[in-house]
């Protein structure tokens, strides 16, 4: 993403671009402990080591980049909540036939394919991408920036048969 700097002075207008950066990952790591505390939520929650599938879509420009950064996110003894965090990349058509407890979806993963997938596995999945939450392709919408904002979709929770504890679902907003 590149961004410009517009300064005013007294002496007039001055244009200042600075060099391109990189985008922020799409989940950081205050992201991955707020991930992993949600996951405590689940009820019952999961124990032992949860294999997190983070999905991207080879057809969306960006989006295997976008699970790549989240993949590496994450520490390689991540721990939260009692159980191991597992992440890997997967692509959205090999998402049936992958082992996994829980997804991250990027962008342009939010189908019916990947709704099927979470229904047949009876797994959460977040992302920080709002439509697919909105349109029930995955359950919860959740982002710490600027400021932490969870928001679920009961209704694919309920067709995925994933229930959180009550203490959950009075912190987030409900779509």
């Amino acid at each position: 993403m590149r961004r410009c700097v517009v300064a005013i002075s007294a002496v007039g207008c001055v244009f200042c671009t600075a060099p391109a950066e990189a985008d922020p990952p799409s989940f950081n790591s205050k992201d991955l402990a707020i991930l992993g505390q949600t996951l405590h939520f689940i009820d019952p929650p999961p124990g032992g080591t949860v294999r997190i599938a983070v999905v991207y879509n080879s057809a969306i420009a960006g989006s295997q980049e976008e699970a790549k950064g989240i993949v590496e996110e994450f520490p390689s003894d991540a721990t939260v909540s009692g159980f191991s965090l597992k992440p890997f990349a997967v692509n959205l058509d090999q998402i049936e036939t992958a082992a996994f407890n829980a997804v991250i979806s990027t962008d342009g993963t939010g189908t019916a394919q990947l709704k099927q997938a979470l229904n047949t596995h009876h797994a959460a999945c977040v992302t920080n991408h709002l439509e697919q939450v909105a349109a029930g392709f995955c359950q919860i919408y959740m982002t710490s920036q600027p400021s932490v904002d969870i928001r679920l979709n009961q209704s694919a929770s309920d067709a995925a048969d994933v229930h959180f504890a009550t203490a959950f679902r009075i912190m987030v907003r409900t779509l």
